[in-house]
């Protein structure tokens, strides 16, 4: 085939189909997978051997082996998907779903458990009020219903945007109300957590305005935007989406000095299940051929199509322009299908306008795509981003924390999540064209010094080691060793505390502790110890007090 014997088992990341959607797999056996809601890479035994082989830790194809080259792939594979949760706008909103959750409701929570005491799950004794016939207005219960609602719908959106094939589900949910509502919930849940940052809202949007505008389409029943609407579901979502980029990427690392063709790598099975679904699409929606290597301009196409639709620009880090066009304009999957569309109804040329993989490629396709659909050319969201430390003092204040990790314990995770957001837009503001086609600038005659320090700059913060399930805070040179331990173990001192948020507002019967995931070298107990009191320092009562309805 050519001098890469290419394996299967290196490659693939075993992923399953699982409930949790922002899950990338369901087996932290898997070769490699980054988790989106413990904030980590991990990778197998194997592969953590194959990359300790790895000289010095420094990559060079000529002095390592083909099975070394494919797991540092992996390892690639797994940082994009650290780069989409951490880079995109789109991460960025899912990753802040999950501290969202408790912060948007935190006044509403403490003031219900004042009232009515510990009761888990609150989703449960709010049914049981309202079947009791207390009226929904009661102050409590209002209170009660608005926390449990908001998690709902930040759960509907998680599940719609990342798989909508899941849309029936959805629909058929109680207390489901529409496609726009759950996304104005979730992008509002983003912007009330960033407005700390931006008091005063000189640049970024002002979502209490909103709500006004999304009640007039519901109030004209406008398809997506009130009780009942129908679902208009998207071809592909964001799983599909930024597995499909990760792949290509990966594959491209692998194959771009190589003779390997698309064909022998479809036989192979490389593009199967997930892995294939978003590039079949396009390929049905552009109506493009099938390639010859990943080294076609299609492919490249395709991978910068994926890098428009993962980066919405309205809502954040733009206002809304046209409410009505909201789903169209942020929905990751619809982005894609209007974007594929437009190459084949309006500019089949640039199917084959990318051959260099440059900055002047990335910024004109772009510009053409854009011209073609309407959406925001992506430098100038990426521009506006980068401008905020410069006029934002608050948010300078958490860039100067990312430069020696010596964060402010306030909000700590939220902290770390945008500085870190901010610090990739800047560098991909400046290099557009290596974080689009990363493979391609990984290998052969673009490799370089440069593109390997902007690799290393945004590695992923926490990962598991060969032979240790726990989770690691990875060494920066040019950070203090004890200010990345502080994070650490602040970081996910709150995580534990939303995860036991979203318990208690959602999930029925006792709480449940599992830290194992999180470190070996402490036990279950005294993890679990340390979290119910920050837990009763938030609200009031210690998660063992609990009346279990």
């Amino acid at each position: 085939m050519n001098i890469l014997d290419l394996k299967h088992e290196l490659l693939d990341a075993g992923l399953d189909d699982v409930e949790a959607p922002t899950d990338f797999a369901a087996c932290l056996n898997a070769l490699g997978l980054y988790n989106s809601m413990q904030f980590v890479l991990r990778l197998s035994p194997r592969i953590h051997a194959l990359m300790d082989s790895i000289p010095n830790g420094q990559y060079d194809r000529a002095s390592i082996s083909g099975e070394a080259i494919q797991a540092y792939s992996t390892y690639l594979h797994e940082t994009i998907h650290w780069w989409q949760h951490i880079g995109s706008t789109s991460g960025l909103v899912l990753s802040l779903c999950y501290p969202g959750q408790t912060h948007v409701s935190m006044q509403q929570l403490i003031n219900v458990i004042a009232a009515i005491g510990p009761k888990k799950s609150l989703f449960k004794w709010a049914e049981t009020q309202l079947l009791a016939g207390v009226p929904t207005l009661d102050p409590v219960l209002s209170q009660a219903n608005t926390a449990v609602n908001n998690a709902l719908d930040v759960e509907f959106y998680k599940t719609f945007t990342m798989m909508p094939e899941r849309a029936e589900v959805l629909f058929a949910h109680q207390y489901f109300e529409s496609v726009g509502h759950c996304y104005h919930i979730a992008y509002a849940c983003t912007l009330n957590l960033l407005a700390d940052f931006d008091p005063n809202f000189e640049r970024m949007p002002n979502q209490e305005r909103w709500e006004v505008e999304f009640g007039k389409l519901g109030a004209a029943k406008h398809i997506g935007f009130y009780c009942g609407s129908p679902i208009v579901r998207p071809p592909v979502g964001l799983r599909a989406l930024y597995e499909g980029q990760a792949r290509f990427i990966q594959l491209q690392f692998l194959t771009f000095t190589t003779d390997i063709t698309c064909d022998e790598l479809k036989k192979s099975g490389y593009f199967k299940d997930i892995y294939g679904v978003a590039f079949d699409k396009f390929l049905e929606l552009t109506k493009a051929e099938w390639p010859a290597k990943i080294d076609s301009p299609e492919v490249a196409l395709f991978l910068l199509i994926c890098d428009l639709s993962i980066n919405p620009t309205r809502g954040f880090p733009f206002d809304i322009g046209s409410f009505k066009d909201f789903i169209l304009d942020v929905d990751p999957g619809t982005r894609f299908a209007v974007l594929c569309k437009a190459v084949n109804e309006k500019r089949r040329d640039l199917l084959n306008a990318i051959k260099h993989y440059s900055f002047q490629e990335y910024v004109e396709v772009s510009n053409a795509l854009c011209e073609a659909t309407g959406y925001d050319h992506p430098m100038a969201a990426l521009e506006e981003i980068s401008e905020w430390p410069d006029h934002l003092p608050k948010v300078a204040e958490i860039m100067k924390e990312r430069e020696t990790f010596n964060y402010l314990r306030l909000n700590l995770p939220l902290r770390l999540i945008y500085s870190h957001f901010i610090g990739f837009c800047r560098d991909k503001y400046e290099h557009p064209e290596f974080f689009c086609w990363t493979g391609a600038w990984m290998t052969g005659v673009r490799a370089s010094k440069q593109t390997e320090d902007l690799f290393l700059r945004h590695l992923s913060l926490y990962s598991d080691r060969g032979d240790d399930d726990g989770i690691f805070a990875r060494r920066f040179p040019d950070k203090d060793p004890e200010g990345i331990m502080r994070t650490y173990n602040s970081f996910y001192a709150g995580l534990m505390t939303y995860d036991l948020t979203r318990q208690w507002v959602l999930q029925d019967g006792p709480f449940k502790y599992d830290y194992s995931w999180l470190t070996q070298r402490r036990s279950n107990e005294d993890m679990a110890g340390g979290v119910k009191k920050i837990f009763e320092h938030l609200f009031g009562s210690n998660p063992d007090s609990f009346e279990i309805l």
